[in-house]
Protein backbone atom coordinates (compact mmCIF):
# COMPACT_ATOMS: atom_id res chain seq x y z
CA UNK A 1 0.00 0.00 0.00
CA UNK A 2 1.64 3.15 -1.24
CA UNK A 3 0.96 6.79 0.42
CA UNK A 4 -1.53 7.63 -1.96
CA UNK A 5 -4.00 4.82 -0.63
CA UNK A 6 -5.75 4.56 2.71
CA UNK A 7 -2.90 4.69 5.41
CA UNK A 8 -2.34 1.79 8.04
CA UNK A 9 -3.06 2.91 11.51
CA UNK A 10 -0.88 2.39 14.72
CA UNK A 11 -2.69 1.38 17.36
CA UNK A 12 -2.08 3.96 20.20
CA UNK A 13 -4.12 5.02 22.65
CA UNK A 14 -5.10 8.92 21.67
CA UNK A 15 -3.29 11.81 23.85
CA UNK A 16 -6.00 13.92 23.60
CA UNK A 17 -9.97 13.70 23.28
CA UNK A 18 -12.04 15.11 20.97
CA UNK A 19 -15.64 15.67 19.74
CA UNK A 20 -16.90 15.70 16.51
CA UNK A 21 -16.88 18.79 14.56
CA UNK A 22 -14.97 20.37 11.45
CA UNK A 23 -11.28 20.62 11.80
CA UNK A 24 -9.06 22.09 9.31
CA UNK A 25 -5.22 21.55 9.02
CA UNK A 26 -2.93 24.20 7.28
CA UNK A 27 0.21 22.34 6.60
CA UNK A 28 3.44 24.03 6.18
CA UNK A 29 6.32 22.78 4.31
CA UNK A 30 10.25 23.66 5.08
CA UNK A 31 13.18 25.60 4.03
CA UNK A 32 13.78 24.88 0.99
CA UNK A 33 11.41 21.95 0.15
CA UNK A 34 7.95 22.83 -1.20
CA UNK A 35 3.97 21.75 -0.61
CA UNK A 36 4.75 18.41 -2.18
CA UNK A 37 6.47 17.51 1.00
CA UNK A 38 3.43 17.41 3.21
CA UNK A 39 1.44 15.32 0.42
CA UNK A 40 1.35 12.39 2.30
CA UNK A 41 0.60 13.85 5.32
CA UNK A 42 -2.71 15.69 3.79
CA UNK A 43 -3.76 12.33 2.02
CA UNK A 44 -3.72 10.69 5.49
CA UNK A 45 -5.59 13.52 7.60
CA UNK A 46 -8.09 13.45 4.75
CA UNK A 47 -8.65 9.69 5.93
CA UNK A 48 -9.41 10.99 9.30
CA UNK A 49 -11.69 13.68 8.68
CA UNK A 50 -9.26 16.16 8.91
CA UNK A 51 -10.02 18.97 6.06
CA UNK A 52 -6.57 19.56 4.87
CA UNK A 53 -4.69 22.52 2.52
CA UNK A 54 -1.01 22.25 2.17
CA UNK A 55 1.13 25.61 0.58
CA UNK A 56 4.01 26.46 -0.92
CA UNK A 57 5.37 29.41 0.52
CA UNK A 58 6.52 32.15 -1.61
CA UNK A 59 10.20 31.87 -3.24
CA UNK A 60 9.89 27.95 -3.08
CA UNK A 61 9.28 26.03 -5.82
CA UNK A 62 10.70 28.48 -8.58
CA UNK A 63 14.53 29.69 -8.60
CA UNK A 64 17.27 30.26 -6.36
CA UNK A 65 17.11 33.77 -7.21
CA UNK A 66 13.55 34.17 -6.10
CA UNK A 67 14.55 32.06 -3.06
CA UNK A 68 17.46 34.67 -1.66
CA UNK A 69 14.89 37.66 -2.26
CA UNK A 70 11.95 36.45 0.22
CA UNK A 71 11.86 37.26 3.31
CA UNK A 72 10.38 36.31 6.70
CA UNK A 73 8.03 38.55 6.90
CA UNK A 74 6.49 37.44 3.49
CA UNK A 75 6.43 34.20 4.61
CA UNK A 76 4.65 34.75 7.65
CA UNK A 77 2.36 36.77 5.97
CA UNK A 78 1.19 34.02 3.70
CA UNK A 79 1.09 31.44 6.10
CA UNK A 80 -1.37 34.25 8.49
CA UNK A 81 -3.13 34.73 5.28
CA UNK A 82 -3.93 30.86 4.71
CA UNK A 83 -4.58 29.73 8.25
CA UNK A 84 -7.25 32.84 8.63
CA UNK A 85 -9.05 31.55 5.16
CA UNK A 86 -8.90 28.17 6.22
CA UNK A 87 -10.44 29.20 9.77
CA UNK A 88 -13.20 30.84 8.68
CA UNK A 89 -14.63 27.77 7.02
CA UNK A 90 -13.98 25.41 9.94
CA UNK A 91 -15.14 24.96 13.33
CA UNK A 92 -11.75 24.45 14.47
CA UNK A 93 -8.19 25.58 13.10
CA UNK A 94 -4.79 23.82 13.46
CA UNK A 95 -1.24 24.90 11.90
CA UNK A 96 1.31 22.14 11.25
CA UNK A 97 4.78 23.07 10.67
CA UNK A 98 7.54 21.00 8.96
CA UNK A 99 11.20 22.15 10.35
CA UNK A 100 11.10 26.10 9.25
CA UNK A 101 7.36 26.11 9.03
CA UNK A 102 7.54 24.89 12.81
CA UNK A 103 8.85 28.72 13.31
CA UNK A 104 6.54 29.96 11.05
CA UNK A 105 3.51 28.03 13.05
CA UNK A 106 4.85 29.01 16.57
CA UNK A 107 5.37 32.67 15.55
CA UNK A 108 1.53 32.85 14.12
CA UNK A 109 0.64 31.19 17.90
CA UNK A 110 1.96 34.51 19.32
CA UNK A 111 -0.45 36.94 16.53
CA UNK A 112 -3.91 34.96 16.46
CA UNK A 113 -5.80 32.27 18.39
CA UNK A 114 -5.00 29.77 16.50
CA UNK A 115 -6.80 26.27 18.00
CA UNK A 116 -3.95 24.27 17.41
CA UNK A 117 -0.08 24.02 17.00
CA UNK A 118 2.05 21.10 15.62
CA UNK A 119 5.90 21.16 14.90
CA UNK A 120 7.64 18.79 13.24
CA UNK A 121 11.62 18.93 13.56
CA UNK A 122 11.27 22.44 14.16
CA UNK A 123 14.67 24.00 14.78
CA UNK A 124 15.12 26.06 18.51
CA UNK A 125 19.00 25.54 17.35
CA UNK A 126 20.18 24.07 14.14
CA UNK A 127 22.78 20.80 15.02
CA UNK A 128 25.33 21.55 17.47
CA UNK A 129 23.03 24.16 19.37
CA UNK A 130 24.43 27.70 20.16
CA UNK A 131 27.95 26.63 18.47
CA UNK A 132 26.38 25.23 15.51
CA UNK A 133 23.88 28.58 15.06
CA UNK A 134 27.03 30.75 15.43
CA UNK A 135 28.99 28.76 13.10
CA UNK A 136 26.20 28.58 10.29
CA UNK A 137 25.59 32.68 10.83
CA UNK A 138 29.17 33.42 10.22
CA UNK A 139 29.74 30.31 6.92
CA UNK A 140 26.18 32.50 5.79
CA UNK A 141 27.40 36.22 6.52
CA UNK A 142 30.50 35.36 4.61
CA UNK A 143 28.57 33.86 2.33
CA UNK A 144 26.50 36.83 1.21
CA UNK A 145 29.03 38.83 0.88
CA UNK A 146 30.82 36.38 -1.71
CA UNK A 147 27.31 35.74 -3.57
CA UNK A 148 27.85 32.07 -2.96
CA UNK A 149 25.16 29.11 -1.96
CA UNK A 150 25.68 26.68 0.88
CA UNK A 151 24.67 22.77 0.16
CA UNK A 152 22.06 21.30 1.64
CA UNK A 153 21.76 20.24 5.34
CA UNK A 154 21.47 16.60 6.25
CA UNK A 155 20.99 13.44 4.87
CA UNK A 156 17.54 11.96 3.80
CA UNK A 157 17.53 8.29 3.37
CA UNK A 158 14.10 7.06 2.32
CA UNK A 159 12.76 3.37 3.01
CA UNK A 160 10.19 3.41 0.90
CA UNK A 161 11.97 5.08 -2.69
CA UNK A 162 8.31 5.60 -3.93
CA UNK A 163 8.20 8.67 -1.79
CA UNK A 164 11.31 10.39 -3.96
CA UNK A 165 9.08 11.97 -5.83
CA UNK A 166 7.66 14.68 -3.14
CA UNK A 167 11.02 15.49 -2.25
CA UNK A 168 11.22 18.49 -5.19
CA UNK A 169 12.92 21.51 -3.40
CA UNK A 170 16.17 22.62 -3.59
CA UNK A 171 19.48 21.29 -3.54
CA UNK A 172 21.99 23.88 -2.32
CA UNK A 173 20.47 27.36 -0.78
CA UNK A 174 21.27 30.91 -1.30
CA UNK A 175 23.58 32.45 1.96
CA UNK A 176 21.24 35.55 2.36
CA UNK A 177 18.31 32.93 2.90
CA UNK A 178 20.38 30.39 5.37
CA UNK A 179 21.53 33.90 7.12
CA UNK A 180 17.42 34.69 7.59
CA UNK A 181 16.84 30.81 8.65
CA UNK A 182 19.06 31.81 11.34
CA UNK A 183 17.65 35.41 12.24
CA UNK A 184 14.08 33.15 12.20
CA UNK A 185 15.16 30.79 14.65
CA UNK A 186 16.55 33.71 17.16
CA UNK A 187 13.12 36.00 16.66
CA UNK A 188 11.19 32.76 17.22
CA UNK A 189 13.30 31.51 20.09
CA UNK A 190 12.33 34.64 21.83
CA UNK A 191 8.80 34.24 22.02
CA UNK A 192 8.37 30.35 22.57
CA UNK A 193 7.12 31.73 26.15
CA UNK A 194 3.97 33.60 24.34
CA UNK A 195 2.19 30.71 23.36
CA UNK A 196 -0.39 29.19 24.73
CA UNK A 197 -2.46 27.08 22.30
CA UNK A 198 -2.35 23.77 22.35
CA UNK A 199 0.64 21.97 20.92
CA UNK A 200 1.78 18.98 19.52
CA UNK A 201 5.66 18.96 19.43
CA UNK A 202 7.12 16.01 17.46
CA UNK A 203 11.24 15.58 16.77
CA UNK A 204 13.43 12.46 15.17
CA UNK A 205 15.60 10.99 17.56
CA UNK A 206 17.84 10.67 14.27
CA UNK A 207 17.25 14.03 12.87
CA UNK A 208 21.06 15.70 11.57
CA UNK A 209 20.01 18.94 10.49
CA UNK A 210 18.78 20.43 13.65
CA UNK A 211 19.63 20.76 17.95
CA UNK A 212 18.95 17.26 19.29
CA UNK A 213 17.26 18.80 21.93
CA UNK A 214 15.41 21.35 19.89
CA UNK A 215 11.64 19.62 20.81
CA UNK A 216 12.99 19.63 24.43
CA UNK A 217 13.29 22.71 24.72
CA UNK A 218 10.85 24.04 22.99
CA UNK A 219 8.42 21.94 25.06
CA UNK A 220 9.98 23.52 28.02
CA UNK A 221 9.42 27.01 27.06
CA UNK A 222 5.84 27.70 25.69
CA UNK A 223 3.08 28.36 27.92
CA UNK A 224 0.84 26.18 27.09
CA UNK A 225 -0.80 23.96 29.43
CA UNK A 226 -1.74 20.90 27.09
CA UNK A 227 1.26 20.12 25.27
CA UNK A 228 2.97 17.06 24.07
CA UNK A 229 6.18 15.49 23.32
CA UNK A 230 6.60 12.88 20.96
CA UNK A 231 10.20 10.98 19.26
CA UNK A 232 10.03 9.22 16.15
CA UNK A 233 12.64 6.96 17.06
CA UNK A 234 13.73 5.87 13.09
CA UNK A 235 13.03 9.12 11.57
CA UNK A 236 16.06 11.58 10.38
CA UNK A 237 14.67 15.28 9.59
CA UNK A 238 12.22 14.57 6.63
CA UNK A 239 10.13 13.05 8.79
CA UNK A 240 7.02 13.36 6.88
CA UNK A 241 8.48 10.87 4.49
CA UNK A 242 10.88 8.87 6.88
CA UNK A 243 10.29 5.49 8.11
CA UNK A 244 7.92 6.39 11.47
CA UNK A 245 5.55 8.60 9.04
CA UNK A 246 2.61 6.80 9.89
CA UNK A 247 3.13 7.15 13.29
CA UNK A 248 3.64 10.74 12.66
CA UNK A 249 0.37 11.12 10.54
CA UNK A 250 -1.68 9.39 13.43
CA UNK A 251 -0.52 11.90 15.96
CA UNK A 252 -1.22 14.94 14.18
CA UNK A 253 -4.13 13.52 13.02
CA UNK A 254 -5.65 12.56 16.29
CA UNK A 255 -4.40 15.88 18.03
CA UNK A 256 -6.09 17.92 15.28
CA UNK A 257 -9.66 16.46 15.85
CA UNK A 258 -8.96 17.21 19.76
CA UNK A 259 -8.58 21.09 18.90
CA UNK A 260 -12.67 20.97 18.02
CA UNK A 261 -14.10 23.43 20.22
CA UNK A 262 -16.26 21.70 22.51
CA UNK A 263 -20.10 23.06 22.88
CA UNK A 264 -20.76 25.66 26.17
CA UNK A 265 -22.61 23.77 28.76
Amino acid sequence: MTDRDAMVKEKQSPAFSFVRGDVGCLLVHGFGDTAALMEPMRVHLNTQGVITKAITLPGHGTSLKDFANISNQKLLGMVEMEYARLKENNDAAVIVGFSMGGLLALQLATMRGVDGVVTICAPAFPKGGVAGERTLKLAAKLGSVLGANIPKLGFTSLADKTLSEYLVGYKSYPSQSVLRLVEMMEATRAIFKRVTAPILIVQSRRDDVIWKDSGKHIFDSVSSTEKRLVHLENSRHKAPLDRDRHILFDEVGRFCLSCVKRPAS
